[in-house]
């Protein structure tokens, strides 16, 4: 139950009882008046009866005795009945009727009036029935201590009573009205009291829901506005602190998402360094070639390798221990020159398999990140040279079509597992037919490679089949250099 039907109704019952008393007493208080009235009146009319009867015994010279009162009692009806407009009785001390203008219904209260009376006492009995109220008096009649008889008056006081009922159902009406209006004014001020209550309680609810958005304004001073106050800076506390929360969660996720990219990514990019250090150290080292110029070409190129190398395991180092990881500048890249480099360098590795690279490549240009792009091209022709048939040709091809630069890696093999082709894009995917056995895999570079070519907006393809052909499409760029020439050739 709300706390505003529990305000409602405790006080309703409390002012209900409250009304319910004051009616009561209100009532106790009128009957007392009115009953209190009926005997100051019959009182009145006792002491003037007796009065009467004194004279009427004296005027007429009678003696002061029962036989008196039994001749005067005819009178004595007349004198109440006019006087007073009531019915009357006259008795000796034994209760026979002397006069009577009739008391018909009232008989047992008659009786033990007289009885009383024989006590020589006054009883007043007031009698309620049917919406009326009557009075009933029987008193003794003495003179010098003797006593004559006895007199019963019977007289209406149903108009007193009517106006009793009046005023009784007339107070009952007000205290309703007084009631209602109360009620009403109590559930206007119970509903201003307990709105910022529900107010608070429902943003509490919303609050422990998880939205931390919810509100609520208490513009009073008293306790329930300082507790809305409290505790809407306690919320709002609350939601700095988590958001400052889920800013270090995002920061470490990111961190720790960055640390696995690189170090998935690291494995393959460091192929290439060491496949060109080994292939032109092995060359040099059999003394293959004869040219001075190559070998001086092939040491320097093993330097600017090794530097390479050396690069990316300091970078491996910072960021094993969670020092930074910079995200690679996004450049113009000229295409032709990057895929006859990786070709050259490794050419070296095929001629290992009885393999050669074939290429045809046309100038192009792209907007990406070197070493990322590197290591996709790197990746694809060395998976083509595990997956080739000996003494195979393997093809690469570049070339522009519709505002794309299309790279094909094409080489012949075994065909693709179907288990294996169609997960060929997930991680941890690999086939154990490669002609290099012994290295080890944990079929990351396909998926590496596809989530590098979505960051520059393009698209890798894969046919199966005997001839397997990787097709690698990314957006091509327009050669700043060429354009900023023209430029100042139309100047």
């Amino acid at each position: 139950m709300k706390i505003k039907a529990k305000f409602t109704i405790s006080l309703s019952i409390v002012f209900i009882v409250l009304l319910v008393a004051i009616n009561f007493i209100t009532r106790e208080v009128l009957m007392s008046n009115m009953e209190s009235t009926v005997y100051s009146s019959l009182k009145e009319v006792m002491s003037s009866t007796r009065e009467y009867v004194k004279y009427r015994l004296i005027i007429d010279e009678l003696q002061s005795n029962e036989e008196g009162l039994k001749k005067e009692a005819d009178n004595i009806i007349s004198y109440i009945t006019v006087n007073y407009n009531c019915d009357s009785q006259v008795r000796n001390m034994n209760g026979d009727v002397f006069a009577d203008s009739g008391n018909k219904g009232f008989e047992k209260i008659i009786e033990k009036g007289i009885k009383n009376s024989k006590g020589k006492k006054a009883i007043v009995n007031i009698n309620y029935g049917k919406g009326k109220m009557k009075g009933i008096l029987t008193y003794p009649i003495y003179i010098d201590s003797s006593y004559l008889g006895i007199v019963v008056i019977n007289k209406d006081y149903t108009y007193i009573y009517n106006e009793y009922r009046n005023t009784i159902r007339f107070t009952t009406i007000i205290e309703t009205i007084v009631f209602l209006i109360v009620f009403i004014i109590l559930f206007f001020i119970i509903r201003k009291i307990t709105k910022p209550i529900s107010k608070l309680t429902d943003v509490v609810n919303k609050v422990g829901n998880g939205d931390y958005n919810a509100s609520v304004e208490v513009k009073s001073n008293d306790e329930v506005g300082i507790l809305s106050k409290s505790f809407m800076e306690m919320k709002n506390k609350i939601q700095h602190q988590i958001e400052d929360i889920k800013l270090q969660k995002s920061k470490v996720e990111k961190l720790e998402k960055s640390r696995v990219e690189f170090f998935n990514n690291v494995t393959h990019e460091l192929k290439t360094p060491l496949t060109a250090i080994s292939g032109y150290a092995e060359m040099i080292k059999d003394d293959v070639v004869d040219d001075e110029e190559f070998k001086k070409r092939a040491v320097e190129r093993i330097y600017s390798e090794s530097e390479r190398l050396h690069k990316l395991v300091l970078d491996l180092i910072d960021v094993s221990k969670g020092i930074s990881y910079i995200e690679e500048e996004w450049v113009q890249l000229e295409m032709k020159g990057i895929l006859d480099q990786i070709c050259d360098d490794m050419n070296m590795k095929a001629k290992k398999y009885s393999l050669r690279i074939d290429k045809d490549i046309k100038e192009g240009y792209i907007l990406g990140q070197n070493s990322r792009i590197r290591e996709v091209l790197i990746n694809i022709i060395d998976n083509a040279i595990k997956y080739s048939h000996i003494n195979e040709n393997i093809i690469v091809k570049g070339y522009i079509e519709k505002d794309m630069y299309v790279i094909d890696v094409i080489n012949k093999g075994d065909s693709i597992p179907d288990r294996v082709y169609d997960n060929i894009f997930e991680p941890f995917v690999k086939s154990k037919d490669s002609i290099e056995e012994k290295e080890k895999s944990r079929g990351l570079g396909l998926y590496i490679c596809s989530e590098i070519i979505r960051e520059h907006d393009g698209s890798i393809n894969i046919e199966n089949g005997e001839v397997i052909k990787v097709s690698i499409k990314i957006p091509s760029v327009v050669n700043k250099l060429e354009t900023s020439n023209l430029n100042l050739e139309k100047i």
